[in-house]
């Protein structure tokens, strides 16, 4: 038992090593050991891996031999023999230091990143006493026979035995593998034969089928090419060009290019094609599908069937309205509930209504705010839309197409809005959501529609959705969403304009709740519109004194229309290393926020500001607690400023990947910090990118950005990047997105609000009337203090540890010695590892020392300078 708990401590001790740790050969920067066992493990692990290296997890193997032998001999009573215990410990002794030499000779790059490496100090003084001597390969002789010979007195190993163990095994393992090769053969030769007896009897059944089936022909759409036209530029060449000169009109002309006679051999025939189409039949009767081609398109390279696959209730070539009196005839059942035959928004603001009845001159602003008058308004057409005829009968089709797939359905709900239209379905008992849920490509097919997406859960009903697109789509504009009640009674500043619901409800929420939100999809489905509407939905909503921006704009086309705005604290960036300075002064400045808010006791910076203007109010303005008096000055004349309210601050983010892709790791980092604290200081993120994959929409970011929306997407793994689950991939396009909130499992559908240049222009220049800009210069300097990104190399690293004060007196260590070790850096000079490992990578790539060999080591190639 003692001996298992030993093992156990050494074992939890060693696997919990950390560097920071205060240990024996370091004081650590950990003020509390992190390791599992204390203070005791840490100081115990740091002697051991500092001593032996990775060598010294041996120490836990022996104590496990140890008490197995242990429990093998309990029964027997044998005196110690004191020969053979010396002789076992000096092959233990031998095993340590042979193995730790070829340690640090041969897994030098394994163990960087401990401090004497995989050797440890007895592996480094083994190799430097050897290596001099007998050479790499001598020394590598001398060890690997030491260990093989240590092995044998430790473990009382038998060679032999281990030959006849690995000699068996890899006879047994070969006769296993070739029994199996010969039952696969067999296998195989077995399942030839029966394709080809099948394809004997499928061409005779196919000649059967043609002589003894007479049903009408296929419908053969085109048999050759139907493109015969040819342009009338072709023509006036052909007649006027009639000396073939290389140019007509000041451009090519077209018989420069070979012409291609149409070859009548090549293409199927009639009789082909119908025989196809009995083949396809019967192909798809295989695998019991009765399915019966109804046309065909034949083409230059590829030939497409349509089928139409068979089904309970024959409604394929019935139209609609005959279809749903057949219906209403047979079946008695109450009509479906239309919820909104229109979009039930009708309510306008208070804002909206002001300005109306006040602004008779059309003036740019109102009340210090831009006015909604300059967003383009859209009149309702009432000949868009489903009548509530239209509704019904859809209704009762979608029963029918769900009954095809023998799945029993009602619909009891109907809910048109602008863009699709929800027909909720209460699924028979039994019927599993998945099963409708894998018939979406199915259902669209069958009602003749680009997709159809299924709602699986909603929300206190026990009913499924399915979502249908409008044959008429409605255009849903940011004045309808900006003049909504909806939008006037959220008071935060932050608030976003998305769009409309499928119902037609407008949808604002707050970004001050999110607390930062992630927007992605492809190219063209409306990701940059939506970017734009959230950010007229700031510029409608709050002033220059409570919302400040910074936007990073890589294309240099997106965001550059707001250049000049008063919200803005820096011009939109288009260089990346400046957006990284930006993030980087994202960071100081939440610290001193944090630093403020803690100062005057307040959790958050909407504390803060009521506190500061209550004080402010008073006439008892609170003085800067965090100011400190200048030096250079004399102390008589200096005084703390006031505390002023601090604005929002929202990062607006237009192409991350690309700025990822320049810039680095270092800019997820930084993404991940402000997102992880920068809440509580007034500091939200809008990242957005259309390239939703892992290596954009890292692990860390999502994790630390839980509000998303997702535009339309090209596949199901691009919407699980996104969203975490499939969805994306059956929107419309145009906006058409799913929000998913924080905290909240179901996306909610929104068609997202259309802002046109003219309007974002109109607004710019608004607020460009209303203020100029106030631009801070230090956002976009360059940052070289630590304390911004703890255990982040600071920008001055980044250009190399050539400025580091020991460098020189390293590089004169290294060239007089010959030895270009970090541990032996370390030891000279008395620093960290990380410290002199940097400095080592420094001379690399000063072409002081070379690129580290297979063997971990390093050569000096300069000479040391004269005394």
């Amino acid at each position: 038992i003692g001996v298992v708990a030993l093992c156990m401590y050494l074992s939890l001790a060693l696997f919990t090593y950390d560097q920071e740790d205060p240990g024996w050969s370091y004081l650590g920067g950990n003020e509390v050991a992190t390791n599992l066992v204390g203070r005791s493990g840490a100081w115990l692990a740091d002697v051991m891996l500092f001593v032996f290296g990775y060598l010294a997890f041996v120490f836990p193997l022996l104590l496990v031999y140890q008490a197995v032998v242990m429990l093998r001999r309990r029964s027997s009573e044998s005196a110690i023999d004191w020969k053979i215990f010396g002789f076992r410990a000096v092959g233990f002794i031998l095993t340590l230091v042979a193995g730790t030499g070829l340690a640090a000779l041969h897994f030098y790059t394994i163990g960087m990143n401990l401090r004497e490496g995989s050797g440890g100090i007895l592996g480094n003084e083994i190799v430097a006493l050897l290596e001099p001597s007998f050479s790499y390969v001598g020394a590598t002789l001398i060890l690997l026979a030491s260990l093989l010979f240590a092995l044998t007195v430790f473990l009382d190993i038998s060679w032999l035995s281990v030959m006849d163990w690995t000699g068996k095994f890899v006879v047994t393992a070969a006769a296993r593998s070739q029994r199996n090769y010969l039952k696969f053969k067999t296998r195989h030769e077995e399942k030839v034969q029966v394709k080809k007896s099948t394809e004997v009897r499928r061409e005779a059944l196919v000649k059967q089928v043609e002589r003894n089936q007479s049903r009408p022909a296929v419908k053969i759409e085109a048999a050759v090419p139907k493109n015969k036209d040819v342009s009338d530029r072709a023509a006036r060449e052909k007649q006027g060009n009639l000396f073939k000169v290389a140019a007509v009109d000041g451009l090519p002309a077209i018989h420069l290019l070979d012409s291609t006679l149409p070859d009548k051999d090549l293409g199927y025939s009639t009789e082909d094609l119908e025989a196809m189409s009995r083949l396809l039949e019967l192909k798809l009767k295989d695998y019991n599908i009765d399915a019966e081609v109804v046309a065909v398109f034949p083409g230059p390279v590829v030939t497409r069937f349509e089928i139409q696959p068979a089904a309970g209730v024959k409604v394929s070539r019935i139209r609609r309205e005959a279809l749903v009196k057949q219906v209403e005839r047979n079946q008695s059942r109450p009509a479906v509930k239309i919820e909104a035959a229109v979009p039930k928004n009708k309510d306008v603001s208070d804002r909206a209504a002001r300005e109306k009845q006040g602004n008779l001159f059309k003036v740019a602003a109102v009340d210090g705010l831009p006015a909604i008058h300059l967003l383009d308004s859209t009149l309702p057409d009432k000949d868009l839309g489903y009548s509530t005829e239209d509704l019904e009968a859809m209704s009762r089709l979608l029963e029918l197409k769900l009954k095809d797939y023998n799945i029993d359905a009602e619909v009891v709900a109907v809910f048109p809005g602008p863009v699709v239209t929800r027909f909720e379905i209460q699924p028979a008992a039994g019927v599993k959501v998945s099963r409708i849920t894998g018939l979406v490509k199915d259902l669209a097919r069958s009602l003749a529609v680009i997709s159809v997406r299924v709602v699986e859960v909603i929300p206190g009903k026990s009913v499924v959705g399915i979502e249908i697109p409008n044959v008429d789509r409605e255009i849903v504009r940011l004045s309808q969403v900006i003049s909504s009640q909806a939008y006037d009674d959220s008071k935060s500043p932050l608030s976003l304009a998305l769009g409309h619901d499928i119902a037609g409800e407008p949808v604002v929420v707050d970004l001050g709740k999110m607390p930062h939100l992630l927007v992605a999809g492809t190219t063209g489905s409306g990701k940059s519109v939506g970017v734009n509407a959230m950010i007229l939905s700031l510029l409608f909503k709050a002033s220059p004194e409570e919302v400040r921006l910074i936007m990073v704009d890589p294309k240099m086309l997106e965001l550059s229309v707001y250049e000049g705005i008063p919200h803005l604290l820096t011009p939109v960036v288009t260089d990346m290393k400046d957006a990284a300075n930006a993030l980087r002064w994202c960071v100081a400045e939440m610290e001193r926020r944090y630093r403020l808010m803690s100062a005057m006791g307040v959790r958050n910076v909407g504390g803060f500001n009521r506190k500061v203007k209550d004080a402010a109010a008073a006439g008892e303005p609170i003085k800067d607690p965090l100011w400190q008096p200048s030096p250079l000055e004399e102390l008589d004349g200096q005084a703390a400023p006031d505390l002023e309210s601090l604005p929002f601050i929202v990062v607006i983010i237009d192409e991350f990947a690309d700025m990822m892709m320049i810039v680095g790791k270092k800019v997820e980092e930084l993404i991940a910090r402000i997102a992880q604290k920068a809440r509580a200081a007034g500091i939200h993120l809008i990242l957005a990118t259309q390239r939703p994959s892992v290596d954009v929409i890292t692990g860390l970011i999502k994790a630390n950005v839980p509000t998303r929306i997702a535009f339309q997407v090209s596949s199901k793994i691009d919407s699980r990047t996104i969203l975490d689950q499939g969805g994306a991939e059956q929107l419309l396009g145009h906006g058409d997105m799913l929000y998913l909130p924080a905290g909240s499992p179901l996306p909610v559908r929104v068609h997202g609000a259309f802002v046109d240049d003219d309007e974002v222009h109109r607004v710019v220049e608004s607020w460009k009337e209303l203020g100029g800009p106030n631009y801070l210069d230090s956002i976009l300097d360059s940052r070289t203090d630590n304390e911004l990104m703890p255990g982040m190399n600071s920008a001055a690293d980044e250009d190399g540890d050539e400025q580091d004060a020991l460098y020189d007196e390293a590089v004169a260590f290294v060239t007089e010695t010959r030895r270009a070790s970090i541990s032996s850096v370390q030891r000279k000079l008395r620093i960290g590892y990380n410290r002199a490992a940097r400095m080592v990578e420094s001379m690399e790539q000063a072409g002081v020392v070379s690129e580290m060999g297979t063997n971990g080591s390093r050569e000096v190639l300069v000479n040391a300078p004269p005394q």
